[in-house]
């Protein structure tokens, strides 16, 4: 129930390899001759992170299509600004614990003169 040609790479690979020649393979290609080079990655990843520009606007400036710059984006995992920091412009890094429900400590300190209670105590008084 399959084809010729199927039956025939299956029947070579077992005259070639024997039983082991039929386990199962991955489909994965061992190398990408069109992946997008090194030093066009860096340019894309360095105007993402220093400028917050979209997959158009980078690809207007390298000269790219814009999806080719989605998907270096995508695999960089920066393709949301949602996942950037603004101040920084770094990804993100989020708090992970040992299991759920578990808490996080944060030290507060009280910078400034607040008085204790908050100032709104003081406001409009004489």
């Amino acid at each position: 129930m399959v084809a010729a040609k199927t039956a025939a790479k299956w029947a070579k690979r077992y005259r070639d390899e024997g039983a082991a020649g039929m386990a199962d393979r991955s489909s994965r290609p061992h190398h990408s001759p069109a992946r997008t080079p090194g030093p066009v990655v860096r340019a894309i990843v360095k105007l993402r992170w220093r400028q917050r520009l979209g997959p158009v606007q980078i690809a207007g400036r390298l000269g790219l299509p814009a999806s080719t710059v989605h998907v270096v984006l995508v695999r960089c995992r920066i393709n949301r600004l949602s996942r950037i920091d603004r101040v920084t412009g770094e990804p993100l890094r989020r708090y992970e614990h040992d299991h759920p429900g578990s808490l996080l400590h944060v030290d507060v300190t009280k910078f400034g003169n607040i008085p204790d209670g908050g100032g709104h105590r003081y406001v409009g008084r004489q």
